[in-house]
């Protein structure tokens, strides 16, 4: 039996790169996906496609989650597909960068929105809904959280205040069943970055001396959303190959 059999996941953010991997790994496992994209539908129904032709169940939600209820709406519509929701994977970010002194403050707001308010608004409502006593969280945050780096500010905030939230929800919910958790990619080799040269550079900083796949953090979304992850919540998961964290070993790393 697989891990994941008879669970149904919501996988936010889910059309391409690291989302896209998660989805397929959550339905390799066993899992019934709900795919969802901001507004290229035909993405995610690549995607979804992708799971079916390997004998996966996949469906497809739509929806922008820095709008208004959407967040909430998006949730709400993955849980009538089947009737029910088991995991929620919060994958979908991101939003302009730039020195914080020159943001524009609907700039401020839209990141905000996107990478702290829907990830409040959509896993309140999960909590809401299911009635699972194995529920999942898996909250996608990012590196920036804990390594500083200008132009990165704003997101670096709303990842850090996600991650916070998600550990005190991990104590409201933990007498449910359902674990809260966050894994923080390091640079990960997804459509954002191709065709950049920064990203080799970050390679000598890694124990493993190689950028990330997008696969490599769905096997450990994957085993968090299994019973296996039982007892791991309130966590941020580093999924970095063991990026280094002071200028002087960074600066040693690069010689």
């Amino acid at each position: 039996m697989k891990r994941l059999e008879g669970r149904i996941a919501l996988v936010t953010g889910s059309s391409r790169g690291i989302g896209a991997a998660i989805a397929r790994k959550l339905a390799s496992e066993g899992a019934r996906v709900v795919i969802h994209a901001r507004s290229q539908r035909d993405r995610a129904d690549a995607v979804a496609e992708v799971i079916r032709a390997a004998g996966g169940s996949a469906d497809v939600v739509m929806g922008d989650l820095a709008t208004g209820e959407t967040a909430l709406e998006v949730v709400r519509a993955a849980h009538a597909i089947h009737g029910a929701l088991d995991v929620l994977v919060l994958n979908a970010g991101g939003g302009k960068g730039g020195l914080a002194a020159d943001m524009p403050l609907e700039t401020v707001d839209a990141v905000l929105a996107l990478n702290l308010r829907a990830t409040i608004l959509a896993a309140s409502e999960f909590a809401r809904l299911t009635a699972s006593e194995a529920g999942r969280i898996v909250f996608i945050s990012s590196g920036m959280a804990t390594h500083p780096a200008p132009g990165v500010s704003i997101g670096a905030a709303a990842k850090a205040g996600a991650e916070a939230f998600m550990r005190s929800l991990a104590q409201e919910l933990g007498p449910r069943g359902i674990t809260c958790n966050s894994v923080a990619p390091g640079c990960t080799r997804t459509e954002m970055i191709a065709g950049q040269s920064w990203p080799d550079q970050v390679v000598p900083w890694t124990a493993l001396r190689r950028l990330g796949e997008p696969e490599d953090i769905a096997e450990v979304v994957g085993f968090l959303a299994s019973d296996e992850g039982r007892w791991i919540t309130g966590q941020t998961i580093a999924a970095n190959g063991g990026l280094v964290t002071t200028a002087a070993n960074i600066l040693a790393r690069a010689q």
